[in-house]
C-alpha cells in the first residue's frame, strides 16, 4: 500500500475514475477552429479530480442473500483511502469532426463508516439492518469509468464553438466487503437471513449510451475561456448524466490549465443486484497538452 503522503501526488498525476466518467467530462480540447488547420490535431489532459462519492449498492452474500449498502466518501476520506488512482482525457480533431475519450480509475481500501449495510433480502423479502448492529466494515474497491464519443461542430466563431457528441460510457465496479455485526439477522420465522460475520461481493460492468454537447466560450481580449461539457443517457443502468464547467487559461501555444467542477451520476432504482445509485462530485484541476 502506498504511504499516505504519496497518495495525493499519484492522484494528481493521473485520476481518481474519477468513479466517473465516472466518469467523463471531456476535459481535453485541441483548441482548433474548424476549417482553420488542415489534418489531424490532438490533445491529452491529465487531471486531478478528488470527488465526494455517494452511492447505494446491492451485493451478494455467500449463501445467495442480497445485501444493500450505502456508501459515503468525503474529500478527506478519499485521499486517506486511496491506494492508486488514474485520470486522463484525450481528444483528436479533423476539421469539424472530433473523437473524445476519458478514463477514471481508482483502487481504495475503506474501513469504518464509509460503507453501511441497510437491508438484507434472503429471498423471502427485505429485512432492515439497524445501524446499531454494525460493528465494522472493511471494503476493497476497484472502480472506474471509461467513455468514448464522437463529436461534430454545429456552431463556431471568434466567440468559441459548440459540438454535438454521442458515444458510450462504461462503469465497472469490483468490490469485496467484510461485514461484522453484533448478532445474526433472522427472518420472522427464525431462520438465518444474514450471519454476523459475512463477506459481500459485487462485480459488475455496465455500458451506457450517451449524447450531449461540449465546447468553449472565449472571454474577449484575454487568454481565458470557459470549457463545458454536458451529457445524458442510459442503458444497463437506466439513467446517467454528467456536467462539467471550468475557467481555463491558455498558458502557451501547446498547453492550457483549468480549474472547474464536475458531477457524474448513475441511477438504477430497481431492487436487482448492482448499482442502485452512484454519484461523484467535486473540483477538478486539469492540464491540457496540445500537439
Amino acid at each position: 500500500m502506498l504511504k499516505p503522503a504519496l497518495r495525493p501526488v499519484l492522484t494528481g498525476g493521473l485520476l481518481a475514475l474519477g468513479i466517473a466518467s465516472a466518469a467523463q467530462a471531456q476535459v481535453a480540447t485541441t483548441d482548433v477552429v474548424p476549417g482553420g488547420t488542415p489534418g489531424w490535431t490532438f490533445a491529452a489532459a491529465p487531471y486531478l479530480w478528488t470527488p465526494t462519492i455517494g452511492g447505494q449498492m446491492t451485493s451478494v452474500a455467500p449463501n445467495g442473500q442480497t445485501v444493500t449498502t450505502n456508501t459515503s466518501i468525503s474529500f478527506g476520506d478519499y485521499l486517506s483511502d486511496i491506494n492508486f488512482a488514474a485520470q486522463l482525457g484525450g481528444a483528436a480533431r479533423y476539421d469539424r469532426f472530433s473523437i473524445l475519450t476519458d478514463l477514471v480509475y481508482m483502487n481504495q481500501s475503506m474501513t469504518g463508516s464509509e460503507t453501511k449495510p441497510t437491508r438484507v433480502n434472503p429471498g423471502t423479502g427485505p429485512i432492515d439492518i439497524p445501524a446499531a448492529l454494525t460493528l465494522g466494515t472493511g471494503t476493497h474497491l476497484s472502480a472506474g469509468t471509461w467513455s468514448l464519443a464522437g463529436g461534430y461542430t454545429v456552431l463556431s466563431g471568434d466567440w468559441g464553438n459548440i459540438d454535438a457528441v454521442a458515444g458510450i460510457r462504461m462503469l465497472f465496479i469490483n468490490s469485496t466487503t467484510n461485514l461484522a455485526l453484533t448478532t445474526n439477522i433472522t427472518t420472522p420465522n427464525g431462520s438465518l437471513a444474514l450471519g454476523k460475520s459475512t463477506t459481500l461481493t459485487l462485480n459488475t460492468t455496465k455500458v451506457e449510451g450517451i449524447g450531449g454537447i461540449t465546447g468553449r466560450i472565449n472571454i474577449p481580449n484575454s487568454q481565458f475561456y470557459i470549457p463545458f461539457y454536458l451529457d445524458a443517457g442510459g442503458g444497463a443502468v437506466p439513467f446517467t448524466w454528467q456536467a462539467y464547467a471550468a475557467i481555463a487559461y491558455k498558458a502557451s501555444s501547446w498547453a492550457d490549465v483549468s480549474a472547474g467542477y464536475r458531477y457524474m451520476m448513475f441511477q438504477n432504482g430497481s431492487s436487482t443486484q448492482g448499482v442502485q445509485h452512484l454519484d461523484f462530485s467535486g473540483l477538478i484541476l486539469a492540464a491540457n497538452i496540445k500537439f
